[in-house]
């Protein structure tokens, strides 16, 4: 049985990440999409770790493991860096990653802006933020789409963990060994285009294909080119595993 993690990002649901999890479920692939840890409300999300949005893809993970052996992974942004960081740590069962709009760093002000606020007083006055919709999808239809079927604000305390989680991966990258597919809009406001550059340099695996998208923003599953970077996904996971069963999704 081959089977797939598919992970939303910051803010998001698993809905927003539907254009992969259906496409990998028609093609015999078991899907698990689990919601992270705090993406019920702004208030739960507000009191979260970085951590335990890994426990969300770690118990996923492990549920998986005791199926089959033939699982893949695919992540969007913050679900990005949380599969490099299970490819870290359980980087021998996993047999390729596709990685979407990885912000293994920021763009330059909102990495500034971030900082200011959590070192300064600016902490105690500002606490969210409103998503801005026309940066994260150009395609009108999948932006409305975004906007109802994910949180309207983003918790100041959840880009403090985020900040914590891309240190963490930067020492782990070199220590990951498994075959990567990175999927990057040109156009990528959030997290630059850069990062795909970056991430090649200094990770571990001697495998990794690059995907590049002109049409679209950051939120690439809700934009215009979603179906064909879930067949770039599809096609890359087709080349590491094997098995055949009748999908399901959960």
């Amino acid at each position: 049985m081959k089977a797939c993690l598919v992970v939303h990002g910051l803010t998001g649901t698993p809905a927003t990440v539907a254009s992969l999890s259906v496409k990998l479920a028609a093609h015999g692939f078991n899907v698990v999409t689990p919601r992270l840890a705090g993406h019920d409300t702004l208030k739960n999300l507000e009191r979260v770790t970085w951590q335990e949005w890994y426990q969300s893809v770690l118990d996923a993970y492990q549920s998986l493991r005791q199926e089959t052996d033939q699982i893949s992974y695919a992540g969007i942004s913050l679900g990005a860096l949380l599969g490099l960081h299970l490819a870290a740590n359980e980087g021998k069962e996993l047999r390729a990653l596709a990685l979407l709009s990885t912000p293994f760093h920021l763009n330059f002000l909102n990495t500034f802006l971030i900082y200011l606020v959590r070192y300064t007083p600016l902490r105690f006055l500002i606490t969210s933020v409103a998503k801005d919709p026309l940066r994260s999808v150009a395609d009108p239809e999948g932006r409305k789409f975004y906007m109802e079927h994910s949180l309207k604000r983003i918790p100041a305390h959840a880009t403090y963990e985020l900040i914590d989680l891309q240190r963490k991966i930067r020492e782990e990258l070199p220590h990951i060994k498994n075959p990567l597919l990175l999927v990057h809009a040109d156009h990528d406001q959030v997290s630059p285009s850069s990062n795909v550059r970056i991430i090649k340099k200094l990770c571990g695996s001697q495998h990794i294909e690059i995907a590049r998208f002109p049409r679209s923003h950051h939120v690439m599953t809700l934009d215009f080119e979603k179906e064909l970077a879930a067949n770039a996904t599809l096609e890359f996971f087709n080349r590491f595993t094997s098995a055949i069963h009748v999908p399901t999704t959960r």
